[in-house]
């Protein structure tokens, strides 16, 4: 192991809110946006499927570009493919910024997915390179509350700048937020000090060992798929809430934000308890709060939108009750590679979260009860093979 990196006292007190920054990128460059997708369906006259490509080629543009930001940083050190990384996320979202159709729309955001990946990937690493022990458990706790509150404020902040100006502001303030983030990284020295010289064309050496693991590629498998229903939410969410129920964009940023409190009301509920009760006790609590919630969007009349917004809190409290524990599952099946493990988990979330944005798409008037057919069939699949795995353990 390298010796911690000397970071400065002026760079010490705001190392903390830069990592959470960067953590902070994927639900930022996303639900910042949401409140505008009605608008820019109108403006372009497209309907929503189309509209929604700019959130799915986002996420495939952002989903392997994690896969190579890991191992580029462990050859170079941490801040040259971050500063190239935040860098192209600055350049996408001015693209953004000034794109007049939704071609150009899409194409910039491809660019912003690939630069956001970066941030993403490694404010984990920075964390680990220079916290130990009960020092990083804590930092770590810290960031995982501000990255929950990020769904909160994105959409909150989006609705405003439509209020105020236009939908255009929206990337500029994303820019503004990466040049932020990229000054931050300027301002700290490299933390990785370890550099591993290793030829580029054996980078990919560790996931060749990952797909190997069968009992990671399992868990790996089911932790995306239990996290469709929340992405076909995000896909859906404005469309629903605006053109359905009617709300404004800024009714609708109060609406997110309380289901986003909902989903960290469940990471602070199994922080509370992981280390009073059995594992398998919350995990089955979880993923049965998602299935009521599902059966609730299946067969309740959506006539109100309380009627959507409540069983959609009970299935984000049940995903934040079970995320960490499946986290979890899946780091304990490896011993070795631990940021390439971590790397490939987001890879699969993020590609399993765009086929569900694809579909839910697809699914005209029928959006609410397939949200709900996700959460119960996603989550009653993974609890099952969970218990089933544990079982043979």
């Amino acid at each position: 192991m390298g010796s911690r990196p000397e970071v400065a006292a002026s760079g010490y007190r705001f190392l903390i809110p830069l990592l959470a920054l960067l953590s902070a990128f994927p639900p930022l460059s996303t639900d910042m946006y949401l409140p505008a997708i009605p608008y820019l369906g109108k403006l372009w006259s497209v309907d929503l499927k189309t509209i929604n490509l700019t959130l799915i080629c986002f996420f495939l543009s952002y989903s392997p570009a994690l896969l190579v930001y890991g191992p580029l940083s462990d050859r170079f050190g941490r801040r040259v493919p971050l500063l190239a990384g935040l860098a192209l996320f600055i350049l996408g979202s001015l693209l953004c910024a000034v794109a007049g159709s939704i071609q150009a729309l899409i194409h910039a955001r491809i660019l912003q997915g690939i630069g956001a990946a970066a941030p993403s990937a490694l404010g984990l690493s920075i964390t680990k390179d220079y916290y130990t022990g009960p020092e990083r458990h804590k930092i770590l706790a810290i960031i995982g509350i501000i990255v929950a509150l990020a769904p909160m404020i994105g959409p909150t902040l989006g609705s405003w700048a439509m209020l105020f100006g236009d939908w255009h502001l929206i990337f500029i303030l994303q820019a503004a937020v990466a040049i932020i983030s990229f000054v931050g990284v300027l301002r700290i020295p490299e933390t990785n000090t370890t550099l591993r010289q290793i030829p580029l064309i054996k980078m990919a050496g560790p996931y060749v060992s990952l797909f190997k693991n069968l009992r990671f590629i399992l868990f790996t498998l089911l932790f995306a798929v239990s996290m469709c229903s929340f992405f076909a939410f995000i896909a859906a969410s404005s469309e629903i809430y605006i053109v359905g129920f009617g709300v404004s964009e800024q009714a609708f940023g109060l609406y997110f934000g309380i289901n986003a409190l909902s989903l960290m009301a469940g990471s602070f509920l199994c922080m509370k308890l992981v280390m009073k009760l059995d594992d398998m006790l919350l995990i089955g609590l979880g993923f049965g709060g998602m299935v009521v919630g599902g059966l609730l969007l299946v067969v309740m009349p959506q006539s109100q939108v309380l009627f959507f917004t409540l069983p959609m809190c009970c299935i984000s409290f049940g995903f934040g009750l079970t995320r960490p524990l499946c986290v979890n599952l899946v780091l304990e099946s490896v011993n070795t590679d631990i940021g390439s493990a971590s790397s490939m988990m987001m890879f699969a979330n993020f590609i399993f979260g765009a086929l569900a944005m694809g579909l839910i798409s697809l699914c005209g008037e029928w959006k609410i009860m397939t949200i709900g057919f996700i959460a119960v069939l996603s989550s009653l699949l993974t609890l099952a093979v969970i218990r089933k795995s544990r079982s043979f353990s």
